[in-house]
């Protein structure tokens, strides 16, 4: 069986575009008014605390927009589940540590319509919701794989 990778972030299946086209047209609006700042200062020599309050604030969409490009090269560091025949392999957030395990480690799978929780035999339990995949098909996918992969391996299941 190859590898099976469900994208739980954004653009897992089906990219938000209108939101995104949003996000960068505030970039662009606010990285323009905080050019036009700086030169209000240099030009008038004037300083005033609102302006420098202001441009500061604006300063904040940069590393935003850095965040998003540099995520977006190395998409590794997104939210994202791994299925493969040896094991689960998942990140819930950007700084979120990855955690992974084999299917022998597995007890109990619990599988619902917004998320699967994971019980090892240890009694540690891995919780991943679903509530970020913005497609109904991707989710039913989903959904099938792992009760196909839990039913293979022979591990105790539980729908609801």
């Amino acid at each position: 069986m190859q590898n099976i990778n469900i994208r739980l972030f954004e653009g897992a299946f089906t990219g938000n575009l209108k939101a995104e086209q949003r996000t960068n047209l505030l970039t662009a609006f606010l990285l323009l008014l905080q050019i036009g700042l700086l030169l209000y200062l240099v030009l008038t020599k004037g300083f005033s605390y609102s302006f420098v309050g202001i441009y500061l604030l604006h300063l904040l969409v940069f590393p935003f927009l850095v965040a998003r490009i540099w995520l977006d090269l190395h998409p590794e560091y997104r939210r994202h589940l791994t299925l493969t025949d040896q094991g689960v392999r998942y990140r819930k957030g950007f700084r979120k540590k990855e955690q992974d395990f084999d299917w022998e480690e597995v007890d109990e799978v619990y599988l619902s319509i917004a998320e699967v929780v994971f019980v090892l035999k240890n009694e540690e339990r891995h919780l991943v919701r679903f509530n970020m995949l913005h497609s109904n098909t991707a989710l039913h996918r989903a959904r099938q794989t792992i009760q196909h992969i839990v039913q293979q391996k022979g591990i105790t299941l539980t729908v609801s």
